[in-house]
C-alpha cells in the first residue's frame, strides 16, 4: 500500500468531481459533454488508480482504461471546447460535438486494439499547443479571464506531463503528477465557467 499514491490520486478525483458539480453541470449539453470528456475520464482514472495503490490490481486496468480515454477522447475534446469558448455569442453545435467525440473514440478504439503508443503521448501535447493558443487568442479577444485560466490549465498539464525533467525520485513523480494534474483541472473547469469576462 503505498499512502501518499493514494492521497494525491484521491484529491485529484476528488477535484475533477467537484469540478464537474461547480462549474460543469450548468452549461450546455454538448459543451458539458466535451468538457467532461477530459475531466471526469480524468477523475475516474484516479480513482481507480488510488485503488490499485491500495493493493487491488485489478483496478489499474480501469485506471489504463480511463487514462487513454483522457488522451484521446478527452484531449480532442478539451481543444474543441477551448476554442469554442472563446467566441461567448456561439453556442456548440450538436453536430460538431458528436464528430468530435465520434473521431476521438475512433481514435481510442483503434489504440485499444493495437496499441499505438504515439497516439497516447503526441496527442496530449498537440491538444496543449492547441488549447494554450486558444488561450493566447481569448486574450487577445479581450477575454482576459478565460484566457488565463486555458493557459495556466496548459502550464499546470504540461509541468505534469514533462514532471521527470525537474522531479528525480520516481516515487515523488507520482504524486507531483497528480497534484499538477489536478491544478490543471481546476484550471479548466474555471474557464469552462467563463461566460463574459
Amino acid at each position: 500500500m503505498e499512502i501518499s499514491h493514494i492521497i494525491s490520486d484521491v484529491v485529484l478525483g476528488l477535484v475533477g468531481i467537484f469540478v464537474f458539480f461547480r462549474y460543469l453541470r450548468k452549461l450546455d449539453l454538448f459543451e458539458t459533454l466535451l468538457w467532461e470528456a477530459f475531466i471526469l475520464s480524468v477523475s475516474v482514472a484516479a480513482f481507480a488508480g488510488a485503488a490499485k495503490f491500495a493493493g487491488i490490481e485489478k483496478a489499474g486496468l480501469i485506471s489504463i482504461f480511463f487514462q487513454n480515454l483522457s488522451v484521446t477522447v478527452g484531449a480532442l475534446a478539451l481543444v474543441v471546447a477551448s476554442w469554442f469558448k472563446i467566441w461567448e455569442d456561439d453556442t456548440l453545435d450538436a453536430k460538431i460535438g458528436s464528430i468530435v467525440l465520434a473521431i476521438g473514440f475512433a481514435i481510442f478504439a483503434v489504440h485499444q486494439a493495437i496499441g499505438i503508443p504515439l497516439v497516447v503521448s503526441i496527442i496530449p501535447v498537440i491538444a496543449m499547443v492547441l488549447v494554450a493558443a486558444a488561450g493566447v487568442a481569448a486574450l487577445m479577444k479581450g477575454r482576459k479571464t478565460l484566457g488565463m485560466w486555458l493557459i495556466l490549465g496548459v502550464l499546470f498539464a504540461a509541468l505534469a506531463t514533462f514532471r521527470g525533467k525537474f522531479v528525480s525520485d520516481p516515487s515523488d513523480s507520482i504524486d507531483v503528477y497528480h497534484y499538477l494534474l489536478a491544478c490543471s483541472v481546476l484550471c479548466f473547469g474555471l474557464a469552462a465557467s467563463r461566460r463574459t469576462d
